[in-house]
């Protein structure tokens, strides 16, 4: 049973934590098959939390560096020479470009940034490292062509986000202006304590929190759980670009967030860490529910602080 919401939240996230949106998810992701399954389920019911978007934006269908992308404009574009590459959330198995536009035509809105959102392949059909190889093609193709990034990424978007900016450093590429974590799945080893303390608390994984750890199997393939551009969290952090991370305190994720914050830090890195009170996974993603559209304004002003 979950912990009932505190009462300082809005009563649309009050509702949510209450009635959250729960799949069945596979026993076996490394099945093809029944991700398909899952994935036939999953990706138009995400998407169908576009339709809450209120105010005009576009969407343009685009390849780059061979790789499927989809570009999205909130609203006047006030920069040509940055943009903002955006990693979908889904545990490596799942997740589009689609799915996102909920957040991402309010991101472009709120920074004048154009948004690229990279389709990389999924496992596990195509395991690590797949994934963070489309996104540094994408990454040197815009880079090589005079535009600044800002990354974002969201669960593991957002380890595929951190992992992407470690390899892009060790590549000798140019480094991102500003690097942006939501709820990121950042240890696939699962070694968090939050795996175990905040199963009372999360609404979308507490009833079986180890569910992330399938897909995170399934993505690493022959590569251990602990490689660094795997599970960022063994990393070297050192050099990584300004970076926030946003995390609600309610996830079971929550301790992935707080021990990279601790040991970027230690690094020398400049991190923020958002926290939640009361936060589910990825409710930056929610439109319409305040608590998100502060978190989105929060991430603009991080993005807009890095690039002006």
């Amino acid at each position: 049973m979950n912990l009932a919401p505190p009462s300082h939240l809005s009563p649309a996230a009050a509702a949510y934590l209450l009635d959250p949106d729960v799949l069945d998810y596979p026993t076996d992701w490394t099945d093809p098959w029944d991700v398909h399954a899952i994935r036939e389920v999953a990706h138009p019911l995400w998407s169908s939390m576009n339709d809450v978007l209120d105010f005009p934006y576009t969407v343009i269908d685009d390849i780059v560096a061979g790789v499927p992308c989809e570009r999205i404009r909130g609203g006047e574009s006030e920069s040509a020479d940055t943009v903002v590459l955006h990693l979908h959330g889904g545990m490596y198995c799942l997740g589009t470009p689609e799915i996102d536009r909920v957040f991402n035509a309010p991101l472009s809105r709120a920074t004048g940034l154009d948004v690229v959102s990279v389709d990389y392949r999924l496992a596990p059909e195509h395991p690590f490292p797949a994934a963070l190889d489309d996104t540094l093609a994408v990454w040197a193709t815009l880079a090589n062509a005079g535009r600044r990034l800002v990354v974002v990424g969201e669960s593991a978007g957002g380890g595929l986000a951190a992992a992407a900016a470690l390899r892009a450093r060790d590549d000798g590429l140019t480094m991102a202006a500003a690097l942006v974590l939501i709820s990121p799945m950042l240890d696939l080893t699962g070694a968090s304590d939050t795996y175990a303390t905040l199963t009372a608390a999360d609404p979308d994984y507490g009833t079986d929190p180890k569910i992330l750890l399938g897909p995170a199997r399934a993505y690493a393939g022959d590569t251990s759980l602990e490689h660094p551009l795997v599970s960022p969290l063994f990393a070297d952090l050192v050099g990584l670009p300004p970076t926030l991370v946003h995390v609600g305190n309610r996830e079971v994720l929550f301790g992935d967030s707080a021990r990279f914050v601790q040991r970027a830090r230690a690094a020398g890195c400049d991190v923020d860490m958002h926290v939640l009170d009361g936060g589910w996974h990825n409710s930056p993603m929610w439109f319409g529910i305040p608590e998100a559209d502060r978190a989105i304004n929060d991430i603009a002003t991080f993005i807009n602080k890095a690039v002006r």
